[in-house]
């Protein structure tokens, strides 16, 4: 009986023990999302050499080369479908080395988005909603002897701290001082529809995939009561100069058209949208983007 009651006290004294670590563990790893105007792997390094533990993605596509309206459009899109506690770090930064503020934003679903305050965050701050942003602290939140560096923050302060962030190496409150809850706007503009007729700008979509959207949401295309097959004549322009003008069908989805024909749809974001069924609708008519890029339509009656 001794000995049984000694090997309980020993099984007793390991489980409590056990107990403790577990206790004091470091929090779960949350896993860091980076997207750039540029090619990213630096960063990564940079998160990997945090911790070794960390699952880093990149997003791909690249933004195309200074794009803030891309970049605030394409974080809010990809942040959607990941859990709290998730970090995501957005470097397109023409503003590199000045005034403006480097930040960390968490939104009210516990996502923290790490940028330059330069616009980029805009997009999250309107899906999610803000929880609190604070200033990152340089001084103690930047990788080790870059202090003489001041054109490459993506690399230095960006995926250095949201990489800690993310390992649990420091809390949201050690990022730095707390800011007001508001972050820079990009101004945007909402489409029209009057006398029958949708007015619009071509707002982004021109990837590699060539599909190409309006800042016409489904809400305000639903007052013209679309169904699936009605055409739509479109015109497409240029500073006023006609760049495409045709008809096409209001598509559940690509497959409902032959493919190499056009389609308008309703894209995943909810905005009106053309696309070639397996085709690049931007490339194959030289489509842009941008408030110099109109579209009207109207239904065929």
């Amino acid at each position: 009986m001794r000995h049984v009651r000694l090997l309980a006290a020993l099984v007793a004294t390991v489980l409590a023990a056990n107990a403790m670590a577990g206790h004091h563990e470091k929090p779960e790893h949350n896993a860091l999302i980076i997207q750039a105007d540029f090619e990213g792997m630096v960063m990564a390094g940079v998160a990997k050499s945090v911790s070794k533990k960390l699952e880093v993605f990149n997003v791909r596509p690249l933004i195309s080369l200074y794009d803030i309206r891309a970049a605030s459009e394409t974080l809010a899109y990809n942040a959607q479908t990941w859990p709290e506690g998730t970090v995501f770090v957005s470097v397109v930064d023409p503003g590199v080395g000045t005034a403006r503020k480097s930040v960390v934003l968490e939104t009210k679903n516990g996502l923290y988005f790490v940028s330059p305050d330069n616009g980029t965050l805009s997009g999250v701050a309107d899906a999610y909603g803000i929880s609190a942003v604070r200033e990152i602290d340089e001084t103690v939140n930047r990788r080790p002897n870059t202090e003489w560096a001041h054109t490459f923050h993506g690399r230095d302060v960006y995926s250095y701290t949201g990489a800690r962030l993310a390992a649990g190496v420091i809390s949201f409150e050690q990022v730095g001082p707390l800011l007001e809850p508001e972050v820079i706007q990009l101004e945007i503009s909402a489409g029209t529809y009057e006398e029958r007729v949708f007015e619009g700008q071509v707002a982004g979509g021109v990837d590699r995939l060539g599909n190409i959207y309006f800042n016409i949401d489904r809400e305000l295309f639903e007052r013209d009561k679309p169904e699936y097959g009605d055409i739509y004549e479109i015109a497409i322009t240029n500073r006023e100069r006609i760049v495409w003008e045709g008809a096409m069908p209001y598509a559940k989805s690509f497959g409902a058209v032959a493919v190499g024909e056009n389609l308008l749809f309703i894209n995943s974001s909810g905005l009106l949208s053309i696309a070639i069924n397996q085709g690049n609708f931007a490339e194959a008519n030289g489509i842009g983007y941008g408030a110099d890029w109109r579209i009207s339509a109207r239904k065929r009656r």
